[in-house]
């Protein structure tokens, strides 16, 4: 089915939703991200406060949607549905909604906990920055 531009903009605005919901949380936080009482748990992973524990997975939320639109533009241009030139203006408002989310987690003070624990969601992301290049 093809994507139009009614569609897409739908979907952007739920991604603009999303990313103020997340931003206005992140805004909230203080600096340190992990629990006070122990930095690490037993498995050996950083033991996160229980709000930075929902903001990530609301986070993840979104990078997960933001992969499955990318791959979906992807596969409708390679059936030639769209346009490249629709496709990567497309993937660029989603790649810039994502870097603004991941520039707002610069401020706190434990950036290999976010690196450790988005790693490979920005693999994936990143898949599609370098397809655009």
């Amino acid at each position: 089915m093809i994507q139009t531009d009614d569609d897409f903009k739908l979907i952007l605005k739920t991604f603009e939703n999303n990313q103020k919901i997340i931003l206005t949380e992140i805004k909230k936080l203080p600096y340190r991200i992990r629990t006070e009482s122990r930095t690490r748990s037993r498995a050996g992973s950083y033991k996160l406060t229980p709000r930075v524990k929902d903001l990530f997975k609301l986070i993840q939320t979104e990078i997960d949607r933001a992969i499955t639109l990318l791959s979906k533009l992807n596969d409708q241009e390679s059936l030639k549905l769209i346009s490249h030139i629709t496709t990567t203006k497309r993937s660029q408002l989603i790649l810039t909604m994502m870097d603004t989310i991941f520039t707002a987690l610069d401020k706190f003070d434990d950036q290999e906990i976010i690196l450790e624990y988005f790693h490979i969601s920005t693999q994936k992301l990143s898949e599609f920055i370098l397809e655009e290049d």
